[in-house]
């Protein structure tokens, strides 16, 4: 019996260990901050469990706000991975033209991601005095969240330029 047991053991043991979960790094280009963010607070966020009534009234402005992509792009940043346009107020416009990895953007600065499909999420950006604010709203314009909310800010420090990552490089 002891021996048996033994066994068990030797071949058990190892195998236990090798069934945890698997160290990846994230993937190239992609942050990893999701994975250690704290939960967000009522303070940090607006997300309730009602269905949202009616746009954000500041939509209307992000929309106004001109295109800087030449043509939609699937993002892969905001998960899910959906097409996008990216918009830049004036303020915002030539740093992200010319965006290399010491670009900083002037107070002021607003860039917003929209998807081109009906179901997806939106996502702008606004720099005051030196700190990014996010914002996430849904399809219809509707604010979901806004602040300097964790989860954006984690991920979006990973980037080469002041919290900015860019368009996507062909490879």
């Amino acid at each position: 019996m002891r021996a048996a047991c033994a066994i068990f053991l030797a071949v058990a043991l190892p195998l236990t260990s090798a069934c945890g979960e698997a160290a990846h790094g994230p993937l190239a280009g992609a942050s990893d901050a999701w994975a250690s963010a704290p939960e967000p607070t009522s303070a940090s966020t607006a997300r309730t469990s009602q269905a949202p009534a009616e746009a954000w009234d500041g939509y209307a402005d992000v929309l106004r706000l001109p295109l800087v992509t030449p043509a939609p792009f699937t993002s892969r940043g905001h998960l899910p991975a959906q097409s996008v346009d990216v918009r830049a107020n004036e303020a915002a416009r030539a740093p992200y033209a010319a965006l290399v990895s010491d670009t900083v953007f002037p107070d002021g600065s607003q860039l917003a991601e929209l998807s081109n499909n009906a179901s997806g999420s939106g996502y702008l950006m606004r720099k005051n005095a030196g700190v990014w604010s996010y914002f996430e709203l849904d399809p219809r314009g509707t604010l979901l969240a806004s602040g300097p909310l964790p989860l954006c800010a984690g991920c979006h420090a990973q980037a080469a330029s002041d919290h900015v990552f860019g368009l996507p490089r062909a490879l």
